[in-house]
């Protein structure tokens, strides 16, 4: 064995203390989880060696013994933890915190059985020692007995570590395969066996490997300090970054572009942003940056303030009052001083269609007045984290064409930024020389052995993040300590090998910067400055000193106006893993104070400059959430919900009734219920959109029979609810018995909003149930109450218009009934209302009716470019209850166009998406008959006929009378051209057909009998 250059360890280090008690650095790193390496080395044959003894002899062989173990371990920087009898058990990696923990574990084995061979005991044979090492993840915890405070060790890991010391044979040491994979120097090892470690240091159901170690060859280098990482080079992204110059380069000839970068954590997006914002620089263009943040996805327009704030900033040269400069009314003006300080009250007496269109506009304009001023590049990080709201501004300024934008994000955000780029660039793997090229880069002055270089290369696996921490922990460290990553820490974000580095950085802090790190982890991976230095005075001594030890150790930087950040988005990831649950439940228990407290500041206060953003609900209940304050997190989230509803956020709202569930279930089992009703009765409009409304339905149960009591008002909605989640799901019978129920509740307490809503649900399953004049009569009634200016009342439902839904449905039955003007009257009216209240899925239903009335009319080309934008307009809004409808009469059109290869296209991922599933009324029905009338166009009978079957059973299993007739009236059809009856249709004669569409008045139907009885 050779061991170079450690002989003074222990000097350079530091000797940790021996007192047995507590070393006085350790107190940052109580309660703190860590990826270490634990050592136990046991004496062997010690009960035989003792009774051969005299008994004071004895003592001092044993003694001399645990001493010379302990010199060993302290030599590298071990802390003892335990001394039993016989034994010791030692931490590496924990004091001095250090990532070569693995290799000074080795070492200090080795020295251990040097020792004893020495003869520093003074007589020879000397005991034999029996050493094993493991890494993996623990805690450390403060332990106190009667005679004071120690350190202690739990967590798997060490119980492995103690199996893995039996498996050494006498006077040698044994390994895991984790050791070994975290040591990049040479090693001589030979095969001991394998063992059952069960952690997450090794895959799930692998065993662990064991090796004697026989030797390590061990070099030295010089410490370099190193700054941040933004002076690493950017290698092997040469065609990205001819792109990126491309598109700056642009921008000084009026050509604007889009590109997207599309990579996992760590493949160096942000890096690739901030290149092209240094080559903006040195074109003259300024940048402005719109970052996601995930506590901020369910929060309306939630990333944009600061960027507008930092707009605000750059115009101040040009336009000292933007609002004017850029023409706002006095709405957008108040939008855009909301916005600015986040706040969530603007515009609060207006529309929630009103106040998007606004604030959507606002910010299109202030960009476009920055636009006018200078070059703008606006660069978007972290994408898979934005808001739906900021994703339709962004897609409005790409489609204005007068700025350049770079988005980045992860794989999982590619369907958000799929809309805004026409371009994109997949970031992968860096390549074996390209990834040499950057670690020799960057350790230009003091170059490392190519060895060592080749150690990084395979831990980092070609992430440029890694490589880029790797190398730089080579100029800090000796040569060998750049494999200091590890395989695991299972179900984290973050790579094993990298986590190693980062939990290394953040453990090298002080008592007081660790907090600080731990409070600002809990905050997110962007904060304002004002909430760094609130956190700063709740947890430390001296918060300047802790911050600037927080900025010269690489971990938060300051950046825009009045912002601090993690210098990337993993050491942040990293920070909050190393906390224990305890401590991670206080601290967010400190960011809710933090954020409450910027809650109530004065807008005043805000606008003065102080860099502070108003905190979000949905905020607020995260942290509310994390800090065990449940019922407090589930007042918050009621606030987010209703916030989100007055925007018609409906993804929003969909994100912030999950967690509610994941909280209320944590509750006991009444107040449980209790909370899901009440959340459930909130978001049922909402859901409803998204087809999700089914899920609801035990919690609508509850308030409906009475086993929740919300009160009187919302028991009768309840109801209403129940019996359209009954006629979504195809049961209209029992639908009319909550009907019934609540229309009882109305007669003795009137509620007009509550009987609007009973007279739509009430005209639904009217006409399902083949009554389609008191369907009609039911909306004529509601019309008339609803007149004057109450037409466009949402009654708290903030994504439809109840006229408007009034009237396109009952738009539809007329023209099924062939009363075509009154039917074109009420679309004129859903059109009309719905562009003056600029409700996204109003409009949406009145392009449906207006194109089916055109559909039905034979008016093909009229009816084709209607129905498209109402299709669009439903996959782009999520209006997933809708989607079949929409599906089924564009693609009947197309049909009847010639478009057959299109209508298969979109039948085919309407079927593929499945809301059709989900959806047991006329909508599903109208999608088979699409899919029907597809195959009679291509020639296809059998299957034709299989379909025709099956819109059939669809319309009788969903008790739906008058698509029941729709069906046997296809059936016919395809019989007609098959010449063979439709499986299982039973189907009436064509004079039988006729007369039952003549009793209901089916006039739509009337026609098509009529050509099949020529």
């Amino acid at each position: 064995m050779r061991i170079l250059g450690v002989e003074n360890a222990e000097n350079a280090q530091g000797s940790p203390s021996r007192s047995g008690t507590l070393p006085e650095r350790l107190s940052a790193e109580l309660d703190s989880i860590r990826f270490a390496t634990i050592l136990f080395a046991d004496i062997v044959g010690s009960t035989r060696l003792l009774r051969a003894l005299d008994p004071e002899d004895g003592r001092d062989l044993l003694d001399s013994s645990i001493a010379l173990i302990q010199d060993a371990i302290h030599e590298f920087g071990g802390l003892v933890v335990r001394i039993q009898g016989d034994g010791v058990m030692a931490v590496f990696g924990v004091q001095p915190a250090a990532e070569d923990h693995a290799l000074r574990g080795a070492l200090a084995a080795l020295r251990i059985g040097e020792k004893m061979k020495s003869g520093a005991l003074g007589f020879l044979p000397a005991p034999q020692v029996r050493v094993g090492i493991h890494a993996g993840p623990i805690l450390l915890r403060r332990q106190d007995n009667d005679f004071g405070s120690i350190l202690d060790v739990v967590g798997h890991a060490a119980h492995v570590a103690g199996q893995i010391e039996k498996m050494a044979p006498p006077g040698s040491v044994a390994i895991s395969a984790t050791i070994a994979s975290l040591i990049a120097e040479p090693t001589e090892l030979r095969p001991a066996g394998s063992i059952e470690s069960g952690g997450s240091e090794t895959p799930e159901g692998r065993g662990e490997a064991v090796f004697e170690l026989l030797s390590v060859d061990f070099l030295g280098s010089d410490r370099v300090p190193v700054k941040g990482n933004a002076t690493a080079p950017v290698i092997g992204r040469e065609t990205e970054l001819e792109q990126l110059r491309a598109l700056v380069g642009g921008l000084a000839n009026a050509r604007q572009g889009t590109l997207a970068i599309i990579g996992e954590a760590g493949m160096g997006k942000s890096r690739l942003l901030l290149e092209a914002s240094r080559i903006a620089a040195g074109h003259g263009t300024t940048f402005a940056a719109v970052r996601g943040n995930a506590l901020l996805e369910a929060v309306p327009f939630g990333c944009l303030g600061g960027t507008l704030r930092h707009l605000i900033d750059l115009l101040q040269p040009f336009a000292p009052d933007p609002a004017v400069a850029a023409q706002l009314s006095a709405n957008e003006a108040a939008c855009l001083a909301g916005l600015s300080a986040n706040e969530t009250g603007w515009l609060s007496h207006l529309p929630p269609g009103d106040r998007s269109r606004i604030a959507t506009g606002t910010i299109v304009r202030i960009v476009e007045l920055a636009a006018a001023h200078m070059r703008l590049l606006l660069l978007v990080d972290d994408a898979q984290y934005l808001d739906s709201e900021t994703l339709m501004v962004l897609a409005a300024i790409t489609r204005g064409g007068r700025i350049a934008m770079i988005v980045a994000g992860r794989p999982e955000g590619l369907p958000r930024i799929n809309g805004l780029c026409a371009t994109q660039l997949r970031l992968g793997s860096l390549s074996r020389s390209a990834a040499r090229t950057l670690v020799s880069l960057i350790n230009r002055i003091a170059p490392v052995d190519d060895s060592v270089i080749d150690h990084v290369i395979d831990r980092a696996e070609g992430l440029p993040l890694a490589l880029q921490e790797f190398a730089v922990m080579l100029q800090g460290t000796p040569a060998a300590d750049a494999d200091g990553g590890d395989d695991a820490l299972s179900a984290a974000p973050l790579p094993a090998r990298l986590d190693a580095l980062l939990a290394a950085r953040l453990a090298a802090l002080d008592a007081d910067a660790t907090r600080l790190c731990q409070i600002c982890a809990v905050l997110g991976p962007v904060f304002p400055v004002s909430r760094l230095q609130r956190g700063g005075e709740l947890v430390c001594r001296n918060p300047v000193t802790a911050v600037a030890r927080l900025v010269d150790a690489r971990v938060i930087e300051f950046v825009g106006t009045g912002q601090a950040r993690f210098t990337h988005q993993l050491v942040q990831e990293a920070a909050y893993r190393a906390m224990a649950r305890r401590r991670r439940t206080a601290m967010h228990g400190n960011a809710l104070v933090i954020l409450k407290e910027a809650k109530a500041r004065t807008d005043l206060a805000l606008r003065a400059g102080t860099g502070d953003e108003t905190a979000s609900h949905a905020e607020l209940a995260t942290h509310a959430e994390k800090a065990g304050l449940h019922a407090e997190a589930l007042v918050h989230l009621w606030e987010a919900c209703v916030q989100a509803l007055s925007l018609a956020a409906i993804d929003a709202v969909r994100q912030l009734h999950e967690r509610a569930c994941a909280i209320v279930a944590r509750l006991p089992a009444a107040q449980a219920a209790f909370e899901r009703s009440r959340f459930a009765m909130l978001v049922f409009d909402t859901l409803q959109q998204l087809s999700l409304e089914q899920i609801l339905r035990t919690d609508v149960l509850a308030v409906a029979d009475g086993k929740v009591n919300l009160g009187p008002g919302l028991r009768t909605v309840a109801r209403i609810n129940m019996a359209l989640l009954d006629w979504i799901d195809g049961a209209p019978t029992r639908g009319m018995v909550w009907l019934a129920q609540a229309e009882a509740d109305l007669d003795k307490h009137e509620s007009l909003p509550r009987r609007t809503y009973a007279d739509l649900t009430a005209a639904y399953l009217a006409f399902s149930l083949g009554n389609p004049a008191e369907a009609v009569n039911r909306i004529d009634r509601l019309g008339a109450r609803l007149a004057d200016g109450l037409r466009g009342e949402t009654f708290g439902a903030v994504v439809v218009i109840p006229h408007v839904l009034a009237r396109a449905f009952g738009a539809w039955y007329l023209t099924d009934l062939g009363q075509t003007a009154k039917a074109r009257s009420w679309v004129a009216e859903a059109i009309n209302l719905s562009r003056r209240y600029t409700h996204a899925y109003s409009r949406m239903l009145a392009d449906l009716a207006h194109g089916y009335l055109h559909y039905r009319a034979g008016r093909m080309e009229r009816a084709l470019p209607i129905l498209r934008r109402a299709h669009a307009d439903c996959l782009r809004h999520d209006f997933l209850g809708f989607e079949p409808a929409c599906v089924s009469w564009l693609a009947l059109c197309m049909i009847e166009q010639g478009l057959l290869t299109e209508a298969a296209q979109v039948l085919s991922q309407s079927v593929e998406r499945g809301h059709f599933r989900k959806v047991r009324t006329s909508a599903t029905y109208y999608l088979h008959e699409a899919r029907a009338r597809l195959a009679m166009a291509r020639n296809e009978a059998s299957e034709a006929a299989n379909l025709a079957a099956l819109a059939l059973n669809h319309a009788r299993d969903c008790e739906d009378v008058v698509h029941e007739l729709h069906a046997l009236t296809l059936c016919a059809e395809v019989s007609a051209i098959s010449g063979q009856p439709v499986a299982r249709a039973d189907t009436p004669s064509i004079s039988t057909l006729k007369a039952r569409a003549d009793e209901l008045g089916l006039a739509v139907l009337q026609k098509r009998l009529e050509r099949l009885a020529i």
